[in-house]
């Protein structure tokens, strides 16, 4: 249960008496120090304290997720599934109760996240952890859960773990992204977190949940902040982004949520194609990989600006604690003034501002002493270098590209969103090396679905074939 740092039963909020105290995890046991880190807003206020497991206490981490990989792998599937839908239906049941009000407000203080935004990202995380089963038997090779114990029943090999601990760097964007790592956790692999700066609340929730529910000892550790030991010493890393730390070997390291995608609009799209597009631009407030970044417009570019921008104007810049927000703040300012910054200098070489000319609001907003950049849709060349570039806020650069080099425009993205008719282009893209996933027809703003292949299947990188002779059981 997290504390306050008054001593009360109930966490205490920014602005009101008291403080979160957010333990470290070793395996089950909460770890706060007598010199807790310190988290707060961004402007000074203290939202939480954070608990500190030092390099001696990673080491005995690292340690015992090792021997715990065995234990996992030796649980029936159905009292394993049953647990972490057990652990899911404990954190849905803190959020319908009200019991985390305080949590997520420190959450949105923290991250600069609407508040029921962040709420709503925490309960889809429990909404995938209580489906994992069927999440997993999609990425298994012959579609069952089994297989995760047994390394399934091919006669010529035998799919075994490829490390026996996995280390997982959590970024701070949006809550959802934790579902990584319960992958992860629920194809039996013993995971040893870290939560980047902004974000410990979430990781600390599910930890919390899942010991709650009878998880085994050791299956989960949790470290706020750098931990270069669990680096180190854990058999496989995820590493959110594209800046891999210099100490991770490549072969070990797989990167993930990285971003950039793109939407490449041809003829005739559907009469709900701008809505539906400003909808994916603004899904976990601009801050998922699955963000359409910018617009590759095969016809009018100016054309295609507009009606964006006419939809972003429909979601204006609200107060965090306002439901109907859905445009994240920056507790950091000078990070909000750099992002600007380098807009700016784009507009003042020719690039548009389309979105300022449908609001009147201009690309800088303080509202209640709290830094905003407002949603923004850019008119610019295709060789501009924000065209493509993913930045933590609904933001859209939008470019005309000639049909024959529509598909080198696109490469480098992780999703990419074909509306209307493009002439062949949907095949040519999914030839793409570049291009992690393609969606066109109806299924253009599908989005993220775990049963998806994303970046290619967590089970790939986390399991691997093996001949074993004689017999696969062995």
């Amino acid at each position: 249960m997290l504390t306050t740092a008054a001593g009360t039963a109930s966490p205490a909020v920014p602005g009101t008496a008291g403080t979160l105290d957010v333990p470290a995890y070793s395996g089950s046991r909460p770890v706060m120090s007598n010199r807790p880190g310190r988290l707060d807003d961004g402007a000074g206020r203290q939202v939480a304290r954070l608990g500190n497991a030092g390099r001696l206490v990673q080491f005995g981490m690292a340690q015992e997720a090792e021997k715990t990989a065995r234990v996992l792998r030796g649980i029936a599937d159905d009292a394993w599934f049953g647990l972490l839908r057990d652990a899911a239906a404990r954190v849905s049941a803190r959020l319908d109760g009200g019991e985390l009000d305080p949590w997520l407000r420190a959450l949105s203080a923290a991250t600069g996240l609407p508040s029921r935004r962040a709420a709503r990202g925490v309960r889809t995380v429990a909404e995938d952890l209580g489906r994992m089963e069927e999440i997993l038997a999609a990425q298994s090779p012959d579609g069952t859960v089994a297989a995760y114990r047994t390394g399934g029943d091919d006669p010529r090999w035998s799919w075994r773990p490829a490390g026996r601990s996995v280390h997982v760097r959590v970024p701070d964007n949006f809550p959802t992204i934790g579902v990584e790592w319960l992958q992860a956790l629920a194809a039996r692999r013993p995971v040893l977190l870290s939560t980047s700066a902004r974000d410990p609340f979430t990781a600390t929730l599910f930890t919390e949940a899942l010991y709650a529910a009878g998880l085994p000892d050791n299956a989960v550790s949790l470290v706020h902040g750098d931990a270069p030991a669990l680096r180190r010493l854990a058999d496989q890393v995820l590493w959110p982004g594209e800046e891999v730390p210099g100490d991770l070997a490549p072969g070990k390291v797989k990167t993930y949520h990285y971003g950039r995608s793109r939407a490449l609009v041809g003829a005739d799209g559907p009469k709900d194609a701008w809505e539906r597009l400003a909808r994916e631009a603004f899904a976990g407030c601009g801050r998922l990989c699955t963000n359409i970044s910018s617009l590759v417009v095969l016809g009018d570019a100016e054309e295609a600006a507009g009606q964006l921008a006419r939809e972003f104007a429909t979601r204006p810049v609200l107060p965090l604690d306002d439901p109907s927000a859905a445009v994240p703040a920056f507790p950091d300012r000078a990070a909000r003034d750099a992002l600007a910054t380098r807009i700016e200098r784009e507009i003042a070489a020719g690039a548009v501002d389309v979105t300022e000319a449908a609001t009147g609001v201009p690309l800088r907003v303080d509202l209640d002493g709290v830094a905003y950049l407002r949603p923004t849709v850019l008119l610019l060349d295709a060789g501009s270098p924000l065209f493509g570039t993913e930045l933590p806020f609904p933001f859209t650069a939008v470019a005309h590209v000639p049909r024959s080099k529509a598909v080198a425009a696109c490469a480098g993205s992780l999703i990419v969103s074909v509306v209307g008719e493009a002439g062949g282009l949907v095949r040519a893209l999914a030839e793409e090396p570049g291009v992690d996933k393609v969606f066109g027809g109806e299924q253009f703003d599908r989005g993220y679905d775990p049963h998806d292949p994303h970046e290619g299947y967590l089970a790939d990188f986390l399991f691997k074939k093996k001949a074993v002779l004689p017999g696969t059981s062995a």
